[in-house]
């Protein structure tokens, strides 16, 4: 865990390498996205802190500690042999970032695809069980 200096305050930020995804309902009610660069991530990160969205709603993943836990979950097999997923794996394996963010409303959509563009972000889709939605390529 990663944690900056704002405003007198620490606020942690999560770039995991626990080796696991966030709680449930993860992958449901998220908004996936690759960034190539680490530091376009984690100001991403800053834009929706500043948004309003929770730290704790916000899950960035390297990508090889992305493609281990994908490869250690068996349980994972059907969540990632959907062609919506297949993307976000291979950018993985090329070396590529996945930030995941939790949204309450489904109105947060477009927000969160115009927070994420600026800082480089591509393959931005919302999933959730019966919806994917492609916000950017």
């Amino acid at each position: 865990m990663i944690s900056t200096m704002t405003q007198d305050t620490y606020e942690p930020m999560s770039v995991s390498s626990e080796m696991t995804f966030p709680e449930a309902p993860f992958p449901h009610k998220y908004v996936h996205s690759v960034f190539d660069d680490l530091q376009d991530a984690r100001q991403a990160f800053h834009t929706l802190r500043a948004a309003g969205f929770d730290a704790r709603d916000i899950h960035i993943m390297r990508g090889w500690d992305y493609v281990e836990v994908v490869e250690r979950r068996q349980t994972l097999v059907s969540f990632f042999s959907s062609k919506d997923y297949d993307g976000y794996l291979r950018e993985a394996h090329r070396g590529s970032h996945i930030l995941a963010v939790r949204l309450s409303r489904h109105e947060q959509m477009k927000q969160v695809r115009d927070l994420l563009a600026p800082h480089h972000a591509h393959l931005v889709k919302y999933i959730d069980t019966w919806t994917v939605a492609e916000l950017l390529p």
